[in-house]
């Protein structure tokens, strides 16, 4: 029996032969790798094209993204950056290596996407930057959070690298803040083969100087001020990526029809949630999310059954290797952190493969 696993090399399988074509055409151009500056520069002019915002820079990943971001809006050791304590601990992370303080706010029971209300109580003068991540591919609510931003004179950050071609009231993900962060690493729409890359896109021309000279900047004594190298996008992350573009709008839509055929095969099954689009929301998933009190043992009977699940990550105050100890109560983050699970979803998937999972979650709660 084949499995239906969580991640799936379909996509890459599809695109195998655009692959090599690119890279031959892309080796005949170049004399040596540092040749390649030119090919990255087209593919961040035709990304922030797509996104709707006047620059893009690449980036070997969406964790250097956001650390880049980080620096740029000037964030150091004192400064505070607002972040959902459900998202992956990259966010944290970029925070940490500023010397900053990471704050964890929890997320809303209804999409599990970061709670305005919780931002606003948290904003002190502290406050740098806050970050909106952009969850299982749905949009935080970006007009009052900016409007929040605005009032306070706090960057605004929109992590979109679990959201990457989903809109809000028909604008890009990505173009709302102040920056945007991507990742193209595995299981997004947009990804390169089993490598990274990511991508930091903005709006504002006086940012485009500071990240070309964190890029390329290779002096010994600057980049210990720095604290961190950031490496230019891979030439093969590149290769990958330019080829996915130009069928991203096929992609997208895959993945899409994968989604509503979840939405309503599981609808029916009361003793398990699921997460709908909200108002002016049109997301593009990298896997699909469920929860039920019984978690475990659906994950066990789909393993059985062929179906290969994944638990989420922990959320961010539950992790105090490398942060500091919160005393705020996170319920939203740790119910879903105790009953959610990600079902498959990706590239090219089959409708029939879907309605097996579906199938199968039927059976379980029958």
């Amino acid at each position: 029996m084949q499995q239906i696993r969580y991640e799936s090399a379909l996509v890459e399988q599809a695109l195998g032969a655009e692959y090599a074509a690119q890279l031959d055409r892309y080796l005949r151009q170049i004399q040596g790798l540092n040749d390649i500056k030119p090919l990255v520069r087209e593919f961040e002019r035709d990304f922030a094209a797509y996104i709707g915002v006047k620059h893009a820079v690449a980036v070997n990943s969406g964790s250097d993204a956001l650390a880049m971001i980080l620096r740029a809006s000037g964030v150091k050791k004192g400064d505070e950056v607002i972040i959902p304590s459900l998202t992956y601990h990259a966010v944290a992370l970029a925070v940490v290596y500023c010397g900053a303080k990471p704050v964890l706010v929890d997320a809303n029971a209804g999409d599990l996407l970061l709670n305005v209300d919780g931002v606003a109580r948290t904003v002190t003068s502290k406050t740098k930057v806050i970050v909106a991540a952009h969850m299982f591919g749905r949009a935080c609510d970006m007009v009052a959070l900016r409007g929040l931003c605005q009032r306070k004179k706090i960057v605004l950050v929109e992590d979109v690298c679990q959201a990457e071609s989903s809109r809000l009231n028909g604008q890009m993900l990505g173009s709302y803040g102040d920056f945007g962060a991507f990742s193209f690493s595995y299981y997004k729409p947009l990804s390169s083969c089993g490598g990274g890359g990511g991508m930091v896109v903005f709006n504002d021309d006086k940012y485009l100087h500071i990240a070309r000279w964190m890029e390329d900047w290779r002096d010994d004594a600057m980049l210990l001020g720095l604290g961190q190298r950031f490496a230019p996008m891979y030439f093969m992350d590149l290769v990958a990526l330019r080829v996915k573009f130009l069928h991203l709008k096929k992609i997208v839509a895959a993945r899409k029809k994968i989604k509503a055929l979840y939405e309503k095969g599981l609808a029916g099954i009361s003793s398990l949630t699921i997460f709908k689009d909200g108002s002016g929301v049109d997301s593009v998933p990298q896997n699909f999310v469920v929860c039920c009190d019984c978690r475990d043992e659906l994950m066990h009977f789909l393993a059985a059954n062929g179906v290969v699940a994944q638990k989420p990550y922990m959320p961010l105050h539950a992790m105090a290797l490398y942060l500091t100890p919160v005393r705020r109560k996170f319920p939203v983050s740790e119910a879903y952190h105790r009953r959610a699970l990600h079902l498959p979803l990706y590239s090219f998937m089959s409708p029939e493969k879907a309605f097996k999972v579906i199938a199968i979650c039927k059976k379980f709660f029958s």
